[in-house]
């Protein structure tokens, strides 16, 4: 069978979190992406619309979808409109509260006539995760690992008693970075390298000496990361009682560990066409470093166009509840002192995407 791929990224929800993944696709450019879904909080809910791009395209800049009719629709045929005040991105009004016990699902009424619809879900609730902790492992005896030499492997412990049958596990996880924008260097010529502070280092040049004169905006910074590997599970295998879930891995590093790393697990309710579509991405992410890939598939998720069996639409729409727990694995619980990290001249918020000099609350 040949086949044309292509890449493109579906954005996950965390809260009000974005998490890439990068999925291979059998289709034409231009298909129609979705991501987004109703949680068990108050709206506003957000669906993301964008077009699938080749493979050597630039991920980061997708092609929004405009022009389209976007709709929530509920078991008694109530319509909540969303709207695109940002293009490709589309709002359900503030007002608009998702009730348990009903069933919802999107509408989408594209420019070109075609109407796509996701697969109707009830709203459940999902039980409390009960724990969430972590154990140090050194993995000297691996050195073929794909993981650090030394790190934390966190697990989690839940009893799910509600009416569900499928859950999905991710997390979020953040640290502190520290670099020295006061410290960058120009190329002189003749001169040699040369100080030249960053503006939001807090220093200037006077007198040829870099001399501070106010606070640094960008030394201080919390990057956030997000799960990498789609984590399912079936309620019946487990019997209803989950323990000792490896949910992720830490590595004991100084670029992860200037003073401690916060980590935020989410169990989240799904419906089984999310299960059996997180699990094919699994199975597929899993499969691209094995020697014997399975076969590829096409990773459709849960809609479909009604009056064109010809159009492909790729992403979830998902009717789901969630519910976090969150811990704290401090520098302290490394049982070694580790070495300095390289010190960097740049910006603190540039270290990457999800970069932030703003301090969470709970730090």
């Amino acid at each position: 069978m040949k086949n044309l791929t292509l890449g493109f990224v579906i954005f996950l929800l965390i809260g009000s979190c974005i998490d890439p993944i990068t999925l291979k696709v059998d289709s034409e450019e231009g298909a129609i992406v979705v991501d987004g879904g109703i949680t068990g909080i108050e709206g506003p809910y957000v669906v993301n619309l964008f077009r699938s791009v080749g493979v050597y395209s630039d991920l980061e800049k997708r092609p929004p979808v405009t022009g389209a009719f976007v709709y929530i629709i509920d078991d008694e045929g109530t319509r909540y409109r969303l709207k695109d005040d940002v293009v490709g991105v589309f709002v359900s009004d503030p007002s608009f509260k998702a009730e348990y016990g009903k069933s919802y699902y999107l509408r989408i009424e594209a420019f070109d006539g075609k109407v796509y619809e996701s697969k109707p879900d009830v709203l459940r609730p999902v039980d409390d995760v009960d724990s969430v902790y972590f154990e140090f492992e050194d993995k000297v005896d691996e050195p073929n690992s794909v993981e650090n030499n030394a790190g934390f492997n966190v697990y989690l412990d839940a009893s799910i008693e509600s009416d569900i049958d499928y859950v999905r596990w991710s997390w979020v996880g953040i640290h502190e970075i520290q670099t020295f924008p006061e410290k960058r260097t120009i190329n002189a010529g003749e001169a040699g390298r040369v100080p030249d502070p960053l503006p939001c280092s807090g220093y200037q040049m006077i007198n040829g000496i870099p001399t501070p004169i106010g606070p640094c905006l960008c030394c201080s910074c919390w990057v956030t990361q997000y799960s990498r590997t789609p984590e399912v599970g079936d309620v019946k295998f487990y019997g209803g009682k989950v323990s000792r879930y490896k949910i992720a891995y830490v590595p004991a590093t100084s670029d992860f560990f200037l003073s401690k790393y916060y980590i935020q697990v989410q169990q989240s309710s799904i419906s089984k066409e999310v299960y059996d579509y997180w699990k094919l991405v699994k199975v597929q992410k899993e499969g691209g470093s094995s020697l014997f890939q399975p076969t590829s598939a096409k990773i459709k998720g849960n809609l479909k166009c009604i009056n064109d069996p010809n159009a492909e639409i790729f992403g979830l729409f998902t009717v789901s509840t969630s519910k976090t727990k969150s811990i704290i694995i401090d520098k302290n619980d490394i049982p070694y002192d580790l070495l300095p990290a390289k010190e960097s001249a740049s910006d603190c918020r540039f270290y990457s995407k999800n970069s932030s000099s703003v301090k969470p609350d709970f730090w």
